[in-house]
């Protein structure tokens, strides 16, 4: 897992100075714990500010404390949501004009900042997007090990994979998952498995974040990246010009792409890929997928959930949907909240369950508390 106080420091160094000052100084001032485990930073035009944590909102004042309600929460006004995406845009709007007609911007260090607010129209297109009115900061984590379950239900020979889809609802680190497999698969771990040639196409810049053409989080050393292109693309030109053993891809589900996906299939090539969905079944009767499904695209499917618990469950099936095995407990160490008082937040491992209340003056070492 990514050491606490470098996901700190990549918090501090890669968001926080994009936001406004009163914001600023009170998440300087959170309690580092409750900062490590913040997944994603809402800012909505004349309304409080809002953290989300693992299935959990809350509201953060000027002190840098953490409460239910709303009450003296911190919020910001019109302008400084307008000031923020010219900081994210570093004061160039029309540079990144097309990330923003799509409604999202993907920042050093692969943090995606959603947008929405007043469309501007021209024949059908978004040419612009005026009047912002809410920004959502998720912030990206590099965990490397996660995958370490699972990954020998995925490896079919010391040189070969199944095809495998990971489906999970928003929020339960699909991605996260997705570049842990794809960082042990191009490494390899011998004698069990050699290691592939990996090509990855990142839409979004979320997977491997690179900057200026360098990967930040680790994707192997046989893994060779597109970066901003549309996943129909990215596989034509990855088929043409690297040669992969595996294509490896975020978010499939667009009807466009099935055709590719069945090109790379019958060109010998594994196909590694997330999508979104609650269950396999949720996904049969989806344009698109029921193209790919039919023609028996993926051997294995990773299914992601929370269980009564909310502990995250990981369900690994085979090609015809039968249950291999389930994780109830991996080393993604999802964090629960149950109870904010006096600033200070309740929080644990779900793994390993105690009640802890961390307040800004928590002890920090290893990026869960003490």
């Amino acid at each position: 897992m990514m050491n606490g106080s470098d996901m700190i420091s990549r918090i501090q160094n890669e968001i926080i100075p994009y936001l406004p000052l009163n914001l600023k100084n009170g998440l300087l001032k959170l309690s580092r714990s409750a900062l490590f485990a913040t997944e994603e930073i809402r800012l909505r035009a004349q309304r409080p500010v809002m953290l989300h944590f693992a299935g959990m909102d809350g509201y953060i004042n000027e002190d840098g404390n953490l409460c239910r309600e709303p009450h003296d929460a911190l919020m910001v006004c019109s302008e400084e949501m307008a000031e923020t995406i010219f900081k994210i845009c570093e004061n160039s709007w029309y540079a990144y004009q097309e990330d923003i007609n799509k409604g999202f911007i993907t920042i050093r260090g692969g943090h995606r900042i959603g947008l929405i607010g007043t469309p501007v129209m021209n024949e059908g297109r978004i040419i612009n997007i005026r009047d912002i009115s809410s920004i959502n900061i998720r912030i990206s984590r590099e965990i490397k090990g996660c995958a370490s379950k699972v990954i020998k239900y995925l490896i079919k020979n010391s040189f070969d994979i199944y095809s495998t889809l990971i489906i999970s609802p928003p929020g339960l680190g699909k991605t996260t998952l997705l570049r842990d497999i794809t960082r042990l698969l191009s490494n390899g771990f011998p004698p069990d498995f050699y290691g592939l040639k990996i090509g990855l196409v990142d839409e979004r810049g979320e997977i491997a974040a690179s900057y200026k053409g360098i990967p930040v989080n680790d994707l192997g050393f046989r893994t060779d990246i597109i970066n901003g292109i549309h996943k129909k693309t990215g596989m034509e030109i990855l088929l043409r010009s690297m040669g992969p053993n595996i294509i490896a891809l975020d978010e499939l589900g667009n009807p466009d792409d099935v055709l590719t996906v069945l090109e790379v299939l019958n060109a010998g090539i594994r196909l590694l890929a997330t999508a979104h969905g609650y269950n396999l079944e949720s996904l049969k009767t989806r344009h698109g997928f029921t193209e790919i499904l039919n023609e028996n695209a993926f051997e294995r499917f990773i299914i992601l959930s929370l269980d009564k618990d909310l502990k995250y469950q990981t369900t690994i099936m085979d090609g015809d949907g039968n249950v291999i095995t389930m994780v109830s407990e991996n080393d993604r160490k999802p964090f629960g909240f149950r109870e904010f008082n006096d600033g200070g937040v309740c929080l644990f491992p779900q793994v390993n369950r105690k009640n802890r209340k961390h307040t800004a003056n928590t002890s920090f070492s290893d990026g869960i508390g003490k």
